[in-house]
């Protein structure tokens, strides 16, 4: 296992990943009560089934699943994945929230500095780990673009930033500042967290509010005014597609424009 840290490291894997890596790799071990080498294409069947039978969600068994496609395949060179099929993934619908909520929800807010961050959480659907890390010098106000610097997969993108955004910017601070500093370097996402709940209590919505609700809003509403779904992708930062044709799923837009026959 500290080889195969060392590995998933070099390749610049998120110190989240790598620590969920090693720990479905040492469960699956302990499971099959066998060193690596001598596991078969059967032990990760009984594993899956072992999982399933746990009534664990179907995206930790995809991630138990990936972690040991990865050991075996990449870092052990062995073919040991084949006819394993997976759960398909739950289909949920996503509540987002209407423009209207969201105005409110800002509105809501005194604090700027408080006011600013929920203002990037919509207007540039970021997610709450790239907003808190943010930095004054992150922010190209000529061009009006953001530059999110090791988002998920360690990958920096370009995203687009709104008007009412730029001009609560305090361009009095240093570059190398965090926009939204804390106690310790930045702010924190449970901190975040606690802003938009307080900001929900003062509006009265009855949505579960949370930072990843504004990202789902934001994807939704651009959706919803015609805006392609590669480019969606992109100021997303998903690395398939197929990830952001979820929001086709939440998309009302055409629900809305069938008449109910009740109607007619």
């Amino acid at each position: 296992m500290k080889n195969f840290k060392q590995e998933l490291k070099i390749r610049g894997y998120s110190k989240k990943t790598i620590e969920a890596y090693l720990h479905y790799n040492e469960k699956f071990l302990l499971f099959c009560k066998k060193p690596a080498l001598n596991i078969t294409n059967q032990d990760i069947k009984d594993y899956i089934e072992y999982l399933i039978d746990k009534k664990l969600a179907k995206n930790t068994i995809r991630l138990a699943y990936n972690a040991l496609q990865f050991y075996y395949t990449k870092f052990l060179g062995k073919k040991l994945m084949k006819n394993i099929k997976l759960p398909k993934r739950d289909q949920k619908t996503i509540i987002c929230l209407t423009k209207e909520e969201v105005t409110l929800l800002i509105d809501s807010i005194k604090n700027s500095k408080h006011k600013l961050l929920v203002e990037l959480l919509y207007g540039s659907g970021l997610r709450v780990s790239e907003v808190v890390k943010l930095k004054v010098g992150d922010v190209l106000v000529d061009e009006k673009i953001l530059i999110i610097r090791a988002g998920k997969g360690n990958k920096d993108r370009k995203v687009i930033i709104s008007k009412k955004f730029l001009d609560d910017f305090p361009r009095y601070k240093t570059p190398e500042s965090y926009l939204f500093p804390g106690r310790n370097a930045h702010l924190t996402i449970r901190s975040v967290q606690e802003i938009l709940k307080q900001a929900a209590n003062k509006t009265g919505i009855s949505k579960n509010i949370h930072p990843h609700l504004l990202r789902h809003s934001f994807a939704t509403h651009l959706l919803n005014n015609e805006v392609d779904l590669r480019k969606i992708q992109k100021l997303l930062g998903h690395k398939s597609i197929k990830t952001t044709e979820k929001y086709l799923h939440i998309s009302d837009k055409d629900i809305k424009n069938v008449k109910s026959p009740l109607d007619y």
